[in-house]
C-alpha cells in the first residue's frame, strides 16, 4: 500500500495552486517538524534546506523515511520553494519539563502553515508526556497556544492551518482552542496525527467547544497513542499494514491519491482493549499518586545521567532502568509497583473481554459522549472528503 512519501513522489510536481492543501500535505509537514531544524533556517527555503542537511548527515545514520524526504523535497516543485517564516527550539527541564519545537511556512501569498513537533528522544520530552497523563495542562501546550498567536501576529493577513504529530498534534489543537479569538477566527484547520487527546477539564473550555469544527485527527487502526484520554473532536481511523508498534508515525499510513485509506472497521479489537485499559488505569490510579511515581522516577534517571530514552532500551538499558528504580526511595518503589500491577491486571481483564463478534463488544452499548469515566470517543472510520 501506498503511503505519503509516495504521495510525494506522485503529487511532488503539482503546485497547491493546481493541487489544493488536504490532510496528506499536513501530515507531510508535521514529519518535517522532525527533522534538524534550528532558528538558522528561517528566511530559506525548504529545498536549502533539505539540501544542507542532507550533506551534514551521514546517509548511513539517517532514518530511511528522513532520507527519502531530504532527497524528495529539494525536487518538488510543490514543497521545493516553500519559505521557512519561523523556527523555534526550546528544551527546560525547570520549572516544569518542557521539550517544544514549532515552525511556520509559506503555502502562498495569503496562507501559511504552523508545524508543531512531537516528543523527541530526550528524558525531558517523555518526563512530559507523562505529565501529561495526570494533570489536565502542561506548560508546552500553553506554550505553543502563544506560538500561534505571536505567528499570527507577525502574518496578519494570512489565513493558517496548523499540524502536528503525536505530542505535537495534541498541541495544533489546544493551540486553535486557545489562541486569541481574532487569530482563532483564521485559522483553516488544524490536524492532529495520532496525538493523544484531552482532559475534561480541557475539552469543556467554550474555546474549546467552539473550535471543534475546525479540528481533524487522524490515527491508525492499531493505534496507541492516539487512543490516550478523550477526543472531542472528529477522529478518523486510518488504514495501516504495518504492526501495530510502527503505526505510530504516520508515513506508515495508507494512502490513495490525495487522501488517506480510511479502516473500514475502525480501531482494530487489540487497540479498543487497550483504550480500555488505558481508562481503567486512569480511574485505579488517582493523579497524586502517578504524579509522585513518575516525578520520582524521572529525578532517579536524572540523577545517574540518564538523557535520552535510548539509554533504557536493550539489555544495557534494562540495567540503567533497574539501577533508577532502586534509586527511588522505597515508598515510591511501592506506588511504582502498584501502579504496573494495576497495569497489567487491567490489560489481564481486557483481554478476557468478548470482543470476538461486534454484538458482544461490552463497549458498544457505551453512551456516546467524551467522558473517559465511559469509555471510548471514537465515532467516525470514513470520511469522503477527507480534507
Amino acid at each position: 500500500m501506498a503511503s505519503t512519501l509516495d504521495y510525494l513522489r506522485w503529487r511532488g510536481d503539482l503546485t497547491f495552486s493546481e493541487r489544493r492543501f488536504n490532510s496528506l500535505d499536513a501530515s507531510l509537514f508535521a514529519s518535517l517538524a522532525y527533522l534538524h531544524f534550528d532558528p538558522s533556517v528561517t528566511g530559506h527555503s525548504l529545498k536549502e534546506v533539505c539540501e544542507t542537511l542532507y550533506r551534514q548527515q551521514d546517509p548511513k545514520l539517517l532514518d530511511p523515511k528522513d532520507k527519502t524526504e531530504l532527497l524528495l523535497i529539494p525536487r518538488s516543485p510543490r514543497y521545493a520553494n516553500i519559505e521557512i517564516l519561523d523556527w523555534v527550539n526550546k528544551m527546560e527541564a525547570e520549572p516544569e519539563p518542557m521539550q517544544f519545537n514549532a515552525g511556520a511556512f509559506r503555502l502562498d501569498k495569503s496562507t501559511i502553515i504552523v508545524a508543531f513537533r512531537g516528543t523527541d528522544q530526550s528524558m525531558i520530552g517523555w518526563n512530559e508526556d507523562m505529565i501529561m497523563n495526570y494533570t489536565p495542562e502542561i506548560e508546552g501546550q500553553k506554550v505553543a497556544a502563544r506560538y500561534l498567536d505571536k505567528i499570527g501576529r507577525a502574518f496578519p493577513h494570512d489565513r493558517i492551518f496548523v499540524t502536528g504529530h503525536s505530542k505535537g498534534g495534541n498541541y495544533a489543537h489546544y493551540a486553535l482552542a486557545f489562541a486569541d479569538s481574532d487569530i482563532q477566527e483564521r485559522i483553516i484547520r488544524t490536524y492532529s496525527f495520532d496525538g493523544p487527546g484531552y482532559s475534561q477539564e480541557v475539552y469543556t473550555y467554550p474555546g474549546f467547544q467552539q473550535a471543534l469544527d475546525k479540528m481533524k485527527t487522524y490515527i491508525p487502526e492499531s493505534s496507541i497513542i492516539g487512543t490516550m484520554l478523550d477526543h472531542p473532536e472528529r477522529v478518523l481511523v486510518v488504514k495501516c499494514t504495518m504492526p501495530a508498534t510502527n503505526q505510530h508515525d504516520p508515513r506508515t499510513w495508507s494512502v490513495g491519491r490525495d487522501s488517506y485509506v480510511l479502516a473500514p472497521d475502525g480501531l482494530t479489537k487489540t487497540a479498543r482493549m487497550i483504550r480500555h485499559s488505558l481508562i481503567q488505569f486512569n480511574h485505579n490510579i488517582p493523579n497524586s499518586k502517578r504524579g509522585q511515581m513518575w516525578s520520582a522516577l524521572f529525578d532517579a534517571f536524572g540523577s545517574l545521567d540518564i538523557t535520552k530514552i535510548d539509554q533504557i532500551t536493550g539489555l544495557t538499558g534494562t540495567y540503567r532502568f533497574g539501577r533508577a528504580y532502586l534509586a527511588m526511595d522505597p515508598e515510591m518503589r511501592a506506588i511504582f509497583r502498584q501502579i504496573f500491577n494495576s497495569i497489567i491486571e487491567t490489560a489481564r481483564q481486557s483481554f478476557t473481554l468478548p470482543f470476538a463478534k461486534p454484538a458482544e463488544d461490552p463497549l458498544e452499548k457505551v453512551k456516546h459522549f467524551n467522558d473517559s469515566r465511559q469509555g471510548p470517543i471514537f465515532f467516525e472510520a470514513y470520511d469522503l472528503s477527507q480534507d
